[in-house]
């Protein structure tokens, strides 16, 4: 029988970006060459002077608009989207070749362990394959973790008072329906002090505390938190500690095994660049007996494959895994060093320039152990869609308000450019004058 590699090189015939981006990967699920079409920009080399600018006709997205709204969804490279397209065709051609045989690769996800992307994701967070489900986003993972847990009446839950619904909706469904705790900590506003916030979980821990959940990057005002200080107070006091971690891959340095947590979620959709419906769950290997099965499907019970079990979430597209081995090897092609200190360049140059500005406010950290690539500011006098509006109508700048008294949330990434940040700086100057 063909394989599904052979089958394409006769089908279709057309330049690959492989070549561009030559792939990391110990193997790969359906590893077929992407045909993209003739005009697909070449890849740089490294050495070139304007490699971020090659870099960004690597997306879809007109140069004429800059995207500043990473923290929401990223903008998925031609690469990622293009061995999407092509895997779903793929599949739809061979649909009468799958014979649920080890010689035919599944047509669906939600039945299969995809182990080799699960072994590149594991290179990029420090984690075995086997602590690693790959799932639809961090709300599912969130949700996995909650009801999956074993809580009884007067547990206690803690949490921060700046989470996403997709965070901590699943706690609060666990204190509604079987009585557990949930309580949380009020960030400070900014926050600007690690040890401030390690206190202030610690003040709130009882005998009854069973869970410590906190975000590795809070969503509204995007603080890096403290996490592997909150990891070890938590284990100081007998607690699981569990982060989610939706914000974190792709933009900060993520080790799972030194950070010591014992579950972890996360959105490769966002700062990774995969496409929209993949997610990640980590549980750390001793600690997976703890967690029951929530979406159940044939493998449900089965504890002797690590986190395959928690991928039993039914039919599917594998055409989106593809899309998140494709993000994978975009990512390493750069290098996941190279992408955090550029990108992170960039929110420091917006940073700085905002802290310049008279009438302009940071309301999100500027320690630099706990600021990352996003930064929420506001404009004395402007609400925060207004701001949003007008970077849009004036430069075609598409930060995310936020609303009042935050202002916008800035999310800085590799198709940005530091004329695009000193564009929304020239804004930010223009408005405070008129609002003085």
């Amino acid at each position: 029988m063909p394989s599904r590699r052979n089958f394409l090189a006769a089908a279709l015939a057309a330049p690959s970006i492989l070549d561009a981006i030559p792939p990391v990967r110990a193997s790969a699920a359906r590893p077929v060459p992407a045909p993209v079409p003739q005009s697909a920009p070449s890849w740089p080399d490294d050495s070139d002077p304007a490699f971020w600018d090659r870099i960004r006709d690597q997306f879809y997205f007109p140069r004429s608009e800059a995207f500043f709204n990473t923290g929401t969804i990223g903008a998925v490279p031609r690469f990622v989207l293009e061995r999407v397209i092509d895997d779903m065709r793929l599949v739809e051609a061979t649909v009468a070749r799958w014979d649920y045989t080890e010689r035919t690769d599944n047509s669906i996800s939600g039945y299969s362990p995809a182990l080799p992307i699960r072994v590149k994701l594991g290179k990029l967070v420090n984690a075995d394959a086997s602590e690693l489900a790959l799932i639809q986003n961090a709300t599912m993972g969130m949700n996995m973790l909650a009801s999956g847990i074993e809580l009884k009446a007067g547990d206690e839950i803690i949490t921060t008072d700046r989470e996403h619904p997709g965070g901590v909706c699943g706690w609060q469904m666990r204190a509604k329906r079987d009585g557990a705790v949930w309580k949380h900590i009020t960030m400070p506003q900014p926050a600007n002090d690690p040890e401030e916030i390690v206190r202030l979980f610690e003040a709130q821990i009882t005998p009854r505390t069973r869970v410590l959940a906190f975000p590795h990057i809070i969503s509204p005002t995007v603080v890096v938190m403290p996490a592997k200080r909150l990891v070890a107070l938590a284990h100081d006091h007998n607690c699981l500690a569990i982060i989610d971690g939706a914000h974190a891959v792709g933009q900060i340095d993520l080790n799972l095994h030194d950070l010591g947590c014992d579950a972890y979620f996360s959105s490769p959709h966002k700062w990774l660049l995969a496409p929209p419906g993949n997610g990640m769950l980590f549980i750390r290997a001793d600690r997976q007996d703890l967690f029951w099965t929530t979406l159940c499907s044939s493998e449900w019970d089965d504890h002797k494959s690590g986190m395959y079990r928690f991928m039993q979430y039914g039919t599917g597209n594998a055409s989106l895994q593809v899309g998140l081995d494709a993000a994978l090897d975009f990512h390493f092609r750069i290098g996941p060093d190279r992408v955090r200190k550029r990108i992170r360049f960039l929110a420091d140059r917006l940073r700085s320039g905002l802290q310049q500005i008279p009438g302009a406010s940071i309301n999100s950290p500027v320690n630099p152990e706990m600021c990352g690539a996003m930064t929420v500011y506001s404009v004395r006098g402007v609400h925060g869609s207004d701001l949003e509006e007008t970077m849009w109508e004036r430069r075609r700048l598409r930060p995310r308000s936020m609303g009042d008294p935050l202002g916008v949330r800035h999310s800085c990434h590799i198709y940005n450019s530091e004329p695009e940040v000193d564009a929304a700086l020239e804004i930010v100057s223009d408005l405070a004058k008129q609002h003085a």
